[in-house]
């Protein structure tokens, strides 16, 4: 008797098992695409980009999120010129990854320009990029980030989606290696 009635106090006070924490609405491991080595590979064969961190693609947290985040150094004596045709070149070869999941909050992107050396505006070419609506404007400076949202829930998130669908689903067209230098080795 004793035994029935702590067996079903345990039951009365056990927790109730957490729902399977499954990747089911977000695509992963892609038989197309590029794997993250590549993309980072892609982005550091511009000339003054180093990249110090590329990572994501990983299962998605409790909230169901994932997304990518690439830091990348301008090397000292060079300058970006086209900061726009960077970023999205980022942003694309971020898509364009077919391994782990497939970033549906957010990308971002961190730069750090090197000492005395012209600050790059970060800020600016995700602007003139389109992949970020204008803000509130902010002086350029050493290190930035920025956070381009991926999320159908947020307005600019889903127009940003809808931009990257336009070539087909994820993983995206993996984009041409510049033809042209988008950074310039000072003097």
């Amino acid at each position: 008797m004793v035994a029935v009635i702590v067996s079903s106090l345990m039951a009365c006070t056990a927790p109730a098992p957490l729902p399977e924490q499954t990747p089911q609405s977000i695509p992963h491991d892609a038989d197309t695409g590029q794997t993250i080595a590549e993309a980072r590979e892609a982005i550091d064969a511009i000339p003054g980009i180093s990249v110090t961190d590329f990572a994501g693609g990983g299962p998605p947290n409790v909230k169901g999120n994932t997304g990518y985040t690439v830091v990348f150094n301008i090397e000292p004596g060079y300058t970006v010129t086209d900061g726009d045709l960077l970023v999205d070149y980022i942003v694309r070869n971020v898509w364009a990854v077919g391994e782990g999941h497939m970033p549906n909050t957010q990308i971002q992107i961190s730069a750090s320009t090197a000492d005395g050396e012209p600050f790059f505006d970060l800020t600016a070419a995700a602007e003139g990029s389109t992949w970020r609506s204008p803000k509130t404007s902010s002086a350029p400076s050493r290190h930035s980030s920025v956070i381009f949202p991926l999320s159908e829930d947020d307005p600019e998130g889903a127009v940003n989606l809808m931009k990257l669908k336009r070539g087909g689903s994820w993983p995206g067209v993996i984009p041409e290696p510049f033809s042209y230098d988008v950074t310039v080795k000072n003097g």
